[in-house]
C-alpha cells in the first residue's frame, strides 16, 4: 500500500465524536441493536478504511460520473465528513486504481465499494454471531467489515477471502494499522477456506447466483449463512440459512433489501451478444399486440423476483427509440421480445421472436403473482443439499418452488 492509500492523522476527539454519531444514527434506525456490536462500530474508525473513494451524480446526458474524495482534492474536514456518513461510496472504478491524481468527474464501472454502514451492521447482528464464533468472511472490500468482525469476536476467530489482490493487501494494511491481523485470502470466495473449517457463520457482501455449495460443507452443524443471491433481471433475495447435520442447508430469505455487487467470479451471456440478433430481427417486421403490462412493471421487485424463479437466464434491457421507449426482454435460446410504451398515451404493443414468447410468459408468471397475493420476499425460503437449490414458497414442502439456476 501507498502512502497516497493511507488515512493522514486526524484529530482523535473528532473521529471518537463522528464514531458515536454513527452509532447514534444506525442505532436509531434500527439496524445497530445490541451493545456488542455498538462497541465494535464506536472502536472502528471508518475513515481509515477510505482514505479515497468517489461520490457518484448523473451528468447533462443522464450517465453517473465519479468524482474522486481526497484529503487533498476535497479538503481534510469534508474528506472525514463524509466517511462517517451512512452512505456506500465506490472505491474502484474498472478494476483499476487510477483517476485519483486529478480533481473532477471521471467515468467508469464501480468494481469496488464501501457499503453503507446501516447494512453492514444490520447484516452483523442478522449474523447472530456468539463469542467464539469462527467467521468465514466473503469479500474483505476495504477491510471495514473484517474490521468490525475483528472488534467483536477477535482477529484469530476471522477469515476473510478477497479476489482482488490490491484490495486484500491494502486491507491487511489497514487493518495491521488498527492491531487487527485476520487471516486474508486472496481467492475466489465461492470456493470459501478449507484450512479454517469449520466455520460457525458465513458471511457474504457480494452477491452470488446462488450459495456456493463449499460454503455449506465448510460450515459446522448448526452453522448460519448469510448472503444475498441474485438473478438475471437484478432482483436480490437476502437469506439466512441453517446448516443441518446431514449438510443440508435452509431458511428464510428476509424483508430487508440488501444489494452488493455480484461476485467477479460468475459469468454468462451478456445482452450485447443477445440485442443485436433480437433488435435485427424487430426491425425485419414482427407483428405487435396490445398488451395489459405497462413495461415499468419489472421495477417491482417482488414481480421481478418471481419472473426470475419462472424464467431463469432472462435478461432486460431499455432501449428508446423514434419516440418510442422498449423494455426488452433477450434469453440465451434466442427468444426475445420487446413492450413499447408511447409518450403520446397509446396503448403499449408487445413484440416477439425466437422459439419462445418470453412476455406471453411475463403475463402468465403476473397471474400466478396476483392469485398469490403478490408475495413478499419473505415469504420465500432456500433449501440447499448436495444435488440441487430450490427457492420454495411459504413452506420447503410447498407445490410452488423452482429451481435455483448457477
Amino acid at each position: 500500500m501507498t502512502v497516497e492509500d493511507e488515512a493522514p492523522a486526524v484529530d482523535p476527539q473528532r473521529v471518537q465524536a463522528l464514531l458515536r454519531a454513527l452509532a447514534d444514527e444506525l442505532e436509531a434506525s434500527g439496524d445497530l441493536r445490541s451493545p456488542q456490536w455498538r462497541a465494535a462500530v464506536e472502536q472502528v474508525p471508518r475513515h481509515v478504511f477510505l482514505p479515497r473513494f468517489y461520490t457518484a451524480a448523473p451528468n447533462a446526458q443522464g450517465f453517473t460520473e465519479y468524482t474522486p474524495v481526497t484529503p487533498e482534492i476535497s479538503g481534510l474536514d469534508e474528506w472525514l465528513t463524509l466517511a462517517y456518513q451512512n452512505e456506500t461510496w465506490v472505491t474502484q472504478l474498472d478494476h483499476s486504481d487510477g483517476s485519483w491524481d486529478t480533481p473532477g468527474a471521471v467515468t467508469g464501472i464501480p468494481t469496488s465499494s464501501s457499503t453503507l454502514p446501516g447494512v453492514v451492521v444490520r447484516m452483523l447482528e442478522d449474523l447472530q454471531v456468539y463469542d467464539g464464533a469462527r467467521v468465514l468472511e466473503i469479500g474483505t472490500g476495504t477491510g471495514y467489515s473484517t474490521a468490525l468482525l475483528c472488534a467483536r469476536l477477535g482477529d484469530d476467530l476471522v477469515t476473510s477471502v478477497e479476489y482482488d489482490a490490491v484490495l486484500s493487501a491494502a486491507a491487511a494494511s489497514r487493518l495491521a494499522s488498527l492491531g487487527y491481523r485476520p487471516a486474508l485470502v486472496v481467492g475466489d470466495g465461492a470456493h470459501g477456506h478449507p484450512p479454517g473449517v469449520p466455520y460457525d457463520r458465513v458471511i457474504a457482501t457480494c452477491s452470488f447466483t446462488h450459495v456456493p455449495p463449499a460454503w455449506v460443507e465448510q460450515a459446522a452443524p448448526g452453522a448460519v449463512i448469510l448472503t444475498t443471491v441474485v438473478g438475471s433481471l437484478g432482483a436480490y433475495g437476502y437469506v439466512r440459512l441453517t446448516v443441518s447435520e446431514d449438510g443440508t442447508a435452509t431458511g428464510r430469505f428476509l424483508p430487508d433489501t440488501v444489494s452488493f455487487m455480484r461476485s467477479r467470479t460468475e459469468g454468462g451471456p451478456t445482452v450485447g451478444s443477445m440485442m443485436r440478433p433480437a433488435y435485427e430481427a424487430k426491425k425485419a417486421g414482427v407483428p405487435g399486440r396490445a398488451s395489459a403490462l405497462g413495461g415499468d412493471v419489472l421495477g417491482t421487485d417482488s414481480f421481478a423476483w418471481a419472473v426470475q424463479l419462472f424464467m431463469p437466464g432472462v435478461l432486460q434491457v431499455g432501449l428508446t427509440e423514434d419516440g418510442a421507449n422498449g423494455r426488452w426482454l433477450l434469453h440465451p435460446d434466442g427468444s426475445w421480445s420487446c413492450l413499447e410504451t408511447y409518450p403520446d398515451g397509446r396503448d403499449p404493443q408487445v413484440f416477439q421472436g425466437g422459439p419462445r414468447r418470453l412476455w406471453d410468459e411475463v403475463e402468465t408468471v403476473h397471474a400466478w403473482w396476483a392469485k398469490s397475493d403478490r408475495p413478499a420476499l419473505e415469504r420465500y425460503g432456500l433449501t440447499v443439499t448436495r444435488s440441487e437449490q430450490r427457492v420454495w414458497l411459504d413452506t420447503p414442502d410447498a407445490p410452488d418452488s423452482w429451481r435455483l439456476h448457477a
